[in-house]
């Protein structure tokens, strides 16, 4: 009777052996996922920082534009800009179809963010005080002639300031030189500060 005797190199995994490969690919396996979760999680992050950098660059640029195109005061007989404690408000030259019309502008906080909002163009004095004389009495209250053209939910405070210079010599108001802005950003420390002069930028 010729028994055959299996050696050591031909014997199989035993069952603790297979566990133990399972367990390890295992535990590599859910290493892998987990830093792979990670880096979609911070693409995911980078591109939603990047697009909301996007919404403040535009902000700012429109702000800039805005401030460019501010009208003086002798345009109107009046007050070009108007400041409110929600809102700041002011009349630019605004170019259509290749005529030289106005718009009034504004910039201020509502329930859904910062709100820039713009009245329709305005092609002579008559139509721009017709809009703009409410808008002096009371700069905080929103007229319905006005549409929102930019919103920014997530500046939660607005500070506006004009910028003033002393009245030139014969006159006694005084002259607008710019205006200087801070737009606060919800869990973030350090708000957005820009300022401007009547005709340029800061």
């Amino acid at each position: 009777m010729n028994d055959k005797v299996t050696t050591p190199s031909e014997a199989g995994f035993t069952l603790i052996e297979v566990l133990v490969a399972l367990i390890i690919i295992s535990i590599v396996g859910l290493m892998a996922w987990r830093g792979m979760d990670a880096m979609m999680r911070g693409q995911e992050n980078i591109e939603g920082r990047a697009k909301q950098d996007a919404v403040y660059i535009q902000l700012i640029r429109q702000f800039e534009r805005d401030c460019q195109e501010i009208t003086s005061d002798s345009t109107l007989d009046l007050p070009s800009y108007s400041v409110g404690d929600k809102n700041i408000w002011w009349v630019r030259r605004y170019e259509q179809a290749n005529q030289s019309n106005w718009i009034i502008v504004g910039y201020g906080i509502s329930a859904n963010g910062l709100r820039r909002s713009v009245s329709r163009p305005l092609v002579n004095k008559t139509d721009i005080l017709g809009l703009w004389q409410p808008v002096l009495r009371d700069p905080d209250l929103v007229s319905s002639n006005m549409k929102t053209s930019l919103e920014v939910s997530e500046i939660i405070y607005q500070e506006a300031s004009a910028i003033t210079n002393a009245p030139s010599q014969g006159s006694i108001s005084t002259q607008l030189a710019g205006f200087s802005m801070r737009w606060g950003i919800k869990n973030i420390p350090f708000p957005i500060s820009r300022s401007c002069l009547a005709g340029t930028s800061l």
